[in-house]
């Protein structure tokens, strides 16, 4: 799973909220913070002198727009939310939008932020409290726009800023807001290669998206036994789903009513095998499995595949997915989609 950090400013109301939800998602904060002894975030950052300086001059070019007055008593505070958006490359702000006839900006010092990630030409998304509704702004057209969506953090770095006074409706747009980010990305995920192949970089990368993956190296040819040998060594491990291809499929399909863990196949090999494993006897549970099938596939034809599961004996819910574009491998694109579908359902 990749380590995401939130970037932010320790103050009181959205940053304490930011900083103390985004532990729940093992999410880093950075608290900028100019030189004080009144700042007691535990992951304060202080601004060098060099980087003061830099701030008050995206000060100056956010006040282009905003046009405020008598800020310069705030310059200490207004000029660490640089950093905030500097080192961030999406911004989410709660606050509340202040709309003109020629311009729209958000209110407070959260808005000194906010424009300066407009200037910078960075995604913003804004949670209006007052209207209990996340904007973002449109770069084409300079306003803010009603999200149709629940907006996601995507990237590692993001800022995550807002109003000293916020309300229950702010507070729980930030909760939500890393629930709907990262409620999949906490998993552990059991991998099982095929005969003659191994887990790519690439689609390990996929499935780390969701969270850590074990993927141990199996040989088939050697151990007639590892399916046993994979239920002994990771029984006691809580896997929330297991995922195998070919010869993994046939071994996750067992392992899956064997752990008692939802299981998503590609092509197993269930009814016959090039290579004699060993299917232990012991109390299967009752679990969801998806198989995923290629039309084209060749080496572990559909056929083969229907008539096991018409004599197979279980109380576990299996559901079939066809793609008929699929032969017996699986495209890095395939992977990706249905996986992502898959795993975001669970």
């Amino acid at each position: 799973m990749k380590n995401f950090i939130c970037h932010s400013g320790g103050a009181a109301g959205a940053d304490f909220y930011f900083e103390t939800f985004g532990k729940n998602f093992n999410v880093k904060t950075i608290a900028y913070s100019y030189k004080t002894k009144h700042h007691y975030s535990e992951n304060k950052s202080e601004l060098t002198q060099n980087e003061f300086h830099e701030g008050c001059q995206m000060v100056e070019r956010a006040n282009v727009t905003l046009q405020r007055f008598r800020y310069h008593r705030m310059i200490n505070l207004l000029a660490r939310n640089w950093f905030q958006v500097k080192n961030a490359n999406e911004i989410f702000a709660i606050g509340s939008i202040k709309r003109t006839n020629e311009v729209q900006f958000v209110k407070g010092g959260t808005g000194w932020a906010v424009q300066m990630a407009i200037d910078s030409n960075k995604p913003v998304f804004v949670f209006d409290q007052n209207e209990t509704r996340w904007y973002y702004w449109d770069f084409e057209i300079n306003r803010f726009l009603v999200c149709e969506f629940k907006p996601k953090i995507t990237n590692e770095n993001f800022a995550g800023i807002g109003t000293r006074k916020i309300n229950m409706f702010g507070i729980q747009a930030i909760e939500d807001l890393y629930i709907n980010s990262f409620k999949n990305r906490n998993m552990k995920i059991l991998y099982l290669h095929g005969l003659e192949s191994k887990l790519s970089a690439e689609k390990r990368l996929i499935l780390e998206e969701f969270g850590e993956v074990i993927a141990p190296d199996l040989d088939y040819f050697v151990d007639e036994n590892c399916i046993s040998l994979v239920f002994e060594k990771y029984i006691n491990d809580n896997f929330d789903v297991i995922i195998g291809s070919s010869m993994g499929g046939f071994a996750g399909f067992y392992l899956s009513q064997m752990m008692n863990k939802p299981a998503f196949l590609f092509n197993p090999a269930l009814k016959e095998r090039s290579v004699f494993q060993e299917i232990p006897t012991v109390n299967l549970h009752k679990t969801k499995i998806t198989i995923l099938l290629g039309s084209k596939d060749d080496v572990v034809p559909n056929e083969k595949t229907f008539d096991f599961l018409e004599t197979y004996k279980t109380d576990s819910q299996i559901s079939i997915l066809m793609n008929h574009e699929m032969a017996h491998g699986v495209p890095i694109s395939v992977f990706k989609n249905e996986l992502s579908t898959y795993l975001k359902s669970l």
